[in-house]
């Protein structure tokens, strides 16, 4: 798998830049930006290739000026087509699982794709940012001393704050496709984005960004999808990918190309089970391969705890969690190139890969 490292661009002109690009859709959408907007731009440090930041709300418009529209990065090849496909990359559809947001994060600002266009959404619940988890609750935020100062990435919920929402949770909700007479999920389930999909663009507002990352990938024709997430000591999907059948067998010789770089991943195949959930819903209702990846997340117990040193951990400290996520995906990608047409059509270069993260994990934020 090749990796290339590129210079990184000049902090302050790429954030000044993608502010007052932000700052502009916005003002034409006849918005103001929420602050869990504003908190979600201020996490990221662009990369060169970067050509230009979204929104949510360009895809639903009534999310604009609300806590649940956030930044969407386009990172375009050399050579951009608007005919070639895209990839897109998502984190933080649950605040309580870094690795995801921080994975993201340095395909932001290292990645250089070959030919496909990367679209990178690092908050997808920008709400869930904004508020500890009542139930497992962690530590305000994760500090990385990178080479331009310290950088944190905050650490919430999974769900959105209640108080951001239009709507009230329901005595009991019922994901997409569920079958009548089946049981249920707890009411504040219709807060977790990842129990939402296909969304409903009229619905709650956390609804209504499930909705835009839905619509997103069939308007910007994305041919592969990967929902980043993170899973707790006893959850039983730490080190999992979950893919839908019409894709599993990518995610299956992914995980032969993963194991060349020491990443050891196990596969499940996306079920009628899982309606509402990214990897069932996008494969079904969309031309895209749907993939969630799960790393271990062991500061996810039940109570919580906030004093877990998630950079600091033995057994798996983010620079383990953050590198598996890249070259779990780097591989699965790798498959669609040598297996698609046209050949190299998903390559990405620039990506730290795990044994440079093992090394110096701070260099590259």
């Amino acid at each position: 798998m090749k990796r290339i490292f590129g210079r990184r661009a000049t902090v302050s002109f790429f954030a000044a830049l993608f502010l007052a690009s932000a700052a502009a859709a916005a003002a034409a959408q006849g918005q103001a930006r929420n602050p869990a907007f504003d908190a979600a731009l201020a996490e990221q440090r662009p990369g060169s290739a970067v050509s230009r930041v979204g929104a949510l709300s360009d895809y639903v418009p009534s999310l604009a000026g609300t806590a649940l529209d956030s930044p969407v990065y386009f990172i375009e090849p050399k050579a951009p087509s608007p005919d070639s496909p895209a990839i897109l990359i998502l984190g933080g559809t649950h605040a309580n699982e870094p690795a995801g947001v921080m994975a993201a994060s340095l395909f932001i600002t290292w990645a250089r794709p070959v030919s496909a266009r990367l679209i990178v959404v690092p908050r997808a619940n920008a709400s869930g940012a904004t508020w500890p988890d009542p139930d497992r609750p962690g530590p305000a935020f994760i500090a990385v001393q990178g080479a331009a100062g310290e950088r944190r990435f905050r650490y919430g919920s999974r769900l959105t704050k209640p108080s951001d929402e239009t709507v009230a949770d329901p005595a009991t909700f019922y994901p997409y496709g569920t079958p009548a007479g089946a049981k249920g999920l707890a009411g504040n389930e219709a807060r977790n984005l990842n129990r939402c999909y296909p969304g409903d663009a009229s619905g709650s507002l956390t609804s209504r960004a499930a909705a835009a990352i839905f619509a997103l990938i069939g308007a910007e024709k994305v041919r592969a999808a990967f929902d980043l997430h993170e899973a707790g000591p006893t959850s039983g999907l730490a080190w999992d990918i979950v893919a839908h059948p019409k894709n599993i067998e990518y995610a299956a010789m992914g995980i032969l190309a993963a194991a060349d770089r020491g990443v050891n991943m196990v596969l499940d195949k996306s079920g009628e089970a899982h309606r509402g959930l990214s990897h069932r819903e996008w494969g079904e209702g969309t031309k895209a391969a749907a993939y969630l990846i799960e790393t271990l997340n062991l500061g996810q117990v039940a109570g919580g705890n906030p004093g877990f040193d998630h950079l600091g951990d033995k057994k798996a400290p983010l620079w383990k969690r953050v590198g598996i996520q890249i070259e779990t995906i780097l591989a699965i990608l790798e498959t669609h190139s040598e297996t698609d047409e046209p050949a190299g059509w998903a390559a990405i270069e620039g990506m730290p890969g795990i044994e440079a993260l093992q090394h110096d994990f701070s260099q590259y934020f």
